[in-house]
């Protein structure tokens, strides 16, 4: 309204505060309304009169806090695959406290926010590029057949740093040729993208593992088939190493992987393969092998350095330790298309014969005459 005189100016000076006094009692009239109606209270004069001026406060602050309670359990039933920008951020802030508090890897509140991470398998049918392959990983998954698991159906895999999900994966072969299900590990979000389009038959996540008792928010390196978690001095010198350091980088949570393995309720593995770029060891370390069960494993130790180096004797060290023989090594050479260099771990006992690392196994040579020994370690 314009003030045209002194009677409009008048108007105005009252009106307008009057006007905003009564949309403000309108407002605060609607707001006690709904707390009558939230707070199960009959909507009568004498429950006007029994919230007194001292309890609005303490009506709204429970008010809101319920509200954002609520707001949080309705967004936990959004499927992972429908994530928006805003849930990604809701977990995100749930996963920075239990990173503060360096939370347990048992405590149950991370147990839970993991289980908002994973997404089960897929109930499509595959959606390969290579449907007609047997083995599409670099030997591991048939020498782990044959000379561990006397070729165990339905069984259960874990496969870290699962890539994209076909080509050289470990665990594919085991999923379709033996029924088993599993656990796809892979932190880089363009590969999960990918790995994610093939309906794979096993629980997977968009993480890293964790090199330690507790989660983490760490930075990853973008390289597509060499992604590593960069967290101490010594990962940066890898990254520019290989000149890395120019491809972008990521955000990603890491969850130790007991605690994973507590999100889906399976404490029993049949065939672990652990390839992260150099840091098996630590994450091995993390494990409280009483409480979860691995039969065997392949651990990839090119990346821990030159063969015979310190960092892949610790790992033979430590896993023996553990009540682990070396067995072998799968040599694979990138001539054929493939490239491998795993140590293959078993539970002693479970194989007759003991190489003691001293095995190298070329997946290109036929199983049976593939004897050739050397001393690796």
């Amino acid at each position: 309204m314009t003030c045209k005189n002194k009677t409009s100016c008048l108007f105005c000076l009252f009106w307008r505060p009057r006007k905003a006094f009564i949309g403000l009692t309108a407002v605060l009239t609607f707001s006690l309304g709904l707390l009558m109606v939230y707070t199960e209270k009959s909507f009568t004069i004498n429950s006007f009169r029994k919230v007194g001026p001292e309890n609005v406060i303490s009506f709204l602050r429970n008010f809101v806090h319920n509200f954002r309670s609520q707001q949080d359990s309705l967004l936990d039933y959004i499927p992972a695959s429908k994530w928006t920008e805003y849930r990604r951020l809701n977990l995100t802030g749930k996963l920075n406290l239990l990173v503060r508090e360096n939370a347990s890897m048992r405590d149950p509140r991370l147990i839970d926010l993991i289980r908002k991470y994973i997404q089960p398998p897929s109930d499509k049918p595959y959606a390969l590029k290579n449907p007609d392959l047997k083995d599409y990983s670099c030997g591991q998954s048939t020498y782990v057949n044959n000379l561990i698991l006397n070729s165990k159906e339905k069984g259960f895999f874990v496969e870290a740093g699962a890539w994209m999900g076909e080509h050289a994966s470990t665990s594919l072969f085991f999923e379709r040729s033996r029924g088993w299900t599993g656990l796809l590990v892979e932190p880089n979000p363009e590969n999960f993208e990918k790995l994610k389009s093939l309906n794979r038959k096993a629980f997977h996540i968009n993480a890293c593992l964790s090199t330690h008792q507790f989660p983490a928010l760490l930075k990853l390196n973008g390289a597509s088939d060499m992604s590593r978690t960069i967290e101490r001095k010594e990962d940066e010198q890898w990254v520019i190493d290989h000149k890395f350091d120019q491809k972008p980088y990521y955000e990603v949570p890491c969850f130790p992987l007991y605690s994973i393995m507590l999100a889906i309720n399976q404490t029993s593995i049949d065939y672990f393969g652990l390839d992260v770029e150099g840091n098996e060891l630590l994450i091995l370390q993390t494990i409280p092998f009483d409480d979860i069960n691995i039969t065997g494993l392949t651990a990839e130790c090119l990346e821990m350095g030159q063969r015979g180096s310190k960092d892949a004797a610790a790992v033979r060290k430590f896993l023996e330790n553990k009540g682990y023989t070396c067995h072998g090594i799968i040599a694979a050479n990138p001539g054929h298309g493939c490239f491998a260099e795993d140590f293959i771990f078993v539970k002693k006992g479970l194989v007759s014969e003991q190489y003691n690392c001293r095995l190298v196994l070329d997946p290109f040579i036929p199983f049976i005459a593939n004897r050739t020994v050397h001393n690796l370690i």
